[in-house]
């Protein structure tokens, strides 16, 4: 699929961060299956893209980074038992694909960012966020649950007894309410959002990817197994020794300069 071929999110390539636009700001980036589909396609045809060394995914306009799952579609469609699990996995598939993938993933957060749209945050490495942004997880609200993620990647992120408290209240959070908990890395001033979102990018793109991947594979391993991560970690350990990124990071600190890290 080429990005002509989208209808509901849009590919941007400023140098090597590959920003990924949730683009239906019409319906404050509501997420329909479709979506879904187009999301996991070009989050597998970037990550195996060796020149986009970061994805930023963000929402197009001003009103929200995505207020979550399409409800008038899901309603419309009259959807049963069995369609219901469906689309949850197809969800936690796709937003499983975003956490897993070895790329680095900024999720820049401006506006709504609710349901089905937090917990696509939530799969990201680091969130940052405009001080105009609002947090929730309401589906307690219409008698659901989060099912994409949420009840899983939350705790892990901010502790069990928050995870609880957002999702049980269903209440609306700030974004300085969300910093204090751990879920964003950092609060920006609204005017200033798009060039400090891409700024953090783009740190995130100069950075070692060898390095990067290995890190996120280890982290990801040690969370239900922690001898499983510490073994994942180790091999990645002796892996790097043995790359040119290693060899050019000394150099360059031995030298104070900055590295140009290649992948290799």
């Amino acid at each position: 699929m080429t990005a002509a071929d989208h209808e509901t999110i849009r590919i941007e390539r400023p140098d090597r961060v590959a920003r990924i636009v949730l683009d239906r700001p019409d319906d404050l980036n509501s997420i329909t299956p479709t979506l879904l589909e187009e999301l996991a396609t070009a989050i597998d045809d970037l990550d195996a893209d060796s020149d986009v060394r970061c994805l930023l995914v963000t929402g197009a306009g001003d009103r929200a980074f995505s207020a979550g799952a399409d409800l008038s579609a899901l309603a419309a469609d009259d959807m049963t038992a069995p369609e219901g699990v469906e689309l949850a996995r197809r969800g936690q598939e796709t937003f499983g694909r975003l956490e897993a993938c070895d790329t680095p993933v900024v999720a820049a957060i401006d506006g709504f960012c609710l349901g089905g749209g937090m917990e696509l945050a939530t799969a990201a490495d680091l969130r940052i966020a405009s001080d105009d942004a609002t947090f929730g997880q309401p589906e307690h609200d219409l008698g659901l649950l989060p099912g994409w993620g949420g009840t899983q990647r939350l705790p892990n992120l901010i502790g069990e007894s928050r995870a609880k408290e957002i999702i049980f209240t269903g209440d609306r959070y700030s974004a300085d309410e969300m910093a204090d908990y751990g879920f964003l890395s950092s609060v920006v001033d609204a005017d200033e959002f798009d060039e400090r979102a891409l700024a953090l990018a783009e740190q995130l793109a100069a950075g070692p990817p060898l390095a990067q991947k290995y890190t996120k594979r280890a982290m990801r391993a040690g969370r239900d197994d922690t001898d499983a991560g510490l073994e994942t970690e180790a091999h990645a350990f002796g892996q790097l020794l043995d790359t040119e990124d290693f060899s050019d990071g000394v150099d360059a600190f031995n030298n104070d300069d900055e590295p140009e890290f290649t992948g290799k």
